[in-house]
């Protein structure tokens, strides 16, 4: 795979923050209101959802506070863990972790999963380390981790920027069993090189306006090319555009080995390994990476045009027997029981509108045909958006091969809208993780 994914992770003796110091407040203990504790697990969690679903998150979490022993569970204190995760109160989660163990409750994947969430989304510049020592514990308390937990870890370096740490941790992922990469996993790490492209954009941006570019900042690029202090303006500048080669060179090698992985996961599929499918949130990740730096690095950027064709079809492969057929689609390969959005009209835009970029006009005709082919059921709401531009492309594509012989294409209201890709507005446009 990518990264020669091999080794697993390292035990640890014992849960412990280390060095990492996090003030952890006190949780509530009374309420606003009088509430009838319940003496049942099932009805305290129960209890617990109702009460923090109507705003009252403090006193949902005092009623488990006041609740006896018996009456709570692991379950319970999961969902106090998670309510504080989700609002990314890191030590309000880590003190909730703490009154579970104290009241002799294990914890589980989901409580794991629930702290690396709020690690993620707190705002404590400790994050990363707590973090990594949460993940390191879970053997400590008998818990393997699970792929949703090194996605949860995945995520925090995703939040923090750190792209190194998210390529090393993909590095020791095993290729089968149940913490082979998933999904998500390829889409964090793509999402993170797209975000590192733009902030390099950005740092190009500043140098190009002669700013100095030395100021450490939250958001600070990952470069596989170091800026030494006295290196010269030019030089930086170079560098920098180095960086966002080898960022969108790492997008790519990240897609192929997707690519690779989900295809034998399909035709080969091991008992313990998940099938991997297919969804437009990753490919438009990738798509829109290539609009980023089409103007750039355009040898780079036009292979967009082969990942287009491989996951909707429109070209052709020869078999044993040397007979031309048409290829499977990826997407038709790895397409699962409307669990995930396998076309929707964004990112038909960004693939007609990065054909367009590059004067491949038969690809759009021969993509549309094959998504009539194979989506009919999703084409058919986008048909009215984009048949008449289709036909459009048809008609170009048809023109002589002569420049002088063509006519100059239409400027329709959609190809005045991708034209926006071309500003640098759009080229440092960023992925919100979710």
């Amino acid at each position: 795979m990518l990264w020669s994914i091999a080794t697993v992770f390292r035990n640890v003796r014992s849960y412990s923050t280390g060095s990492v110091q996090v003030k952890r407040r006190a949780l509530p203990t009374t309420t606003s209101i009088e509430y009838t504790i319940p003496d049942d697990p099932y009805l305290l969690a129960k209890k617990f959802q109702q009460v923090s679903r109507s705003g009252k998150l403090d006193d949902a979490v005092a009623i488990v506070m006041q609740a006896k022993t018996r009456g709570q569970s692991p379950i319970v204190w999961n969902l106090v863990i998670s309510s504080y995760a989700r609002l990314g109160r890191l030590s309000r989660a880590l003190r909730a972790f703490s009154e579970m163990r104290r009241r002799g409750f294990p914890p589980t994947q989901t409580t794991f999963t629930a702290l690396l969430q709020a690690c993620a989304l707190g705002d404590s510049d400790k994050a990363v380390d707590i973090a990594e020592q949460t993940y390191k514990s879970m053997d400590t308390f008998g818990v393997k981790p699970s792929i949703i937990n090194v996605n949860g870890l995945l995520s925090v370096y995703q939040r923090k920027h750190d792209m190194k740490k998210a390529l090393e941790c993909f590095n020791e992922l095993p290729s089968v069993g149940k913490r082979a990469p998933s999904l998500a996993t390829y889409t964090i790490l793509a999402s993170m090189c797209r975000r590192q492209i733009s902030v390099l954009y950005e740092e190009l941006a500043q140098l190009k306006n002669g700013h100095s570019t030395d100021q450490k900042t939250s958001d600070q690029p990952f470069h596989f090319v170091s800026i030494e202090e006295n290196t010269s303006h030019s030089q930086r500048i170079a560098i920098v555009r180095h960086n966002i080669r080898q960022t969108f060179t790492t997008l790519l090698d990240i897609w192929a080995t997707y690519a690779s992985d989900a295809e034998h996961r399909a035709t080969n599929l091991d008992s313990d390994t998940d099938r991997l499918y297919f969804d437009t949130r990753l490919l438009k990740v990738v798509l829109k990476a290539c609009h980023s730096v089409y103007e750039d690095e355009r040898p780079l950027a036009r292979k967009g045009f082969n990942i287009i064709a491989h996951v909707y079809g429109g070209t052709k492969r020869v078999d044993e027997n040397g007979a031309v057929t048409n290829s499977v689609p990826l997407a038709v390969l790895l397409q699962s029981n409307d669990e995930h959005v396998v076309l929707d009209a964004d990112v038909v835009e960004l693939a007609i509108g990065l054909c367009d970029r590059g004067k491949r006009y038969m690809n759009i005709v021969r993509l549309w045909a094959s998504l009539n082919e194979h989506f009919a059921r999703e084409v058919e709401p986008l048909r009215r958006r984009f048949e008449s531009e289709v036909q459009e492309f048809t008609e170009l594509a048809n023109l002589p091969n002569d420049p002088t012989q063509r006519k100059a294409p239409k400027m329709t209201m959609f190809r005045k809208r991708r034209a926006l890709m071309r500003t640098p507005k759009y080229s440092v446009s960023t992925d919100q993780p979710k």
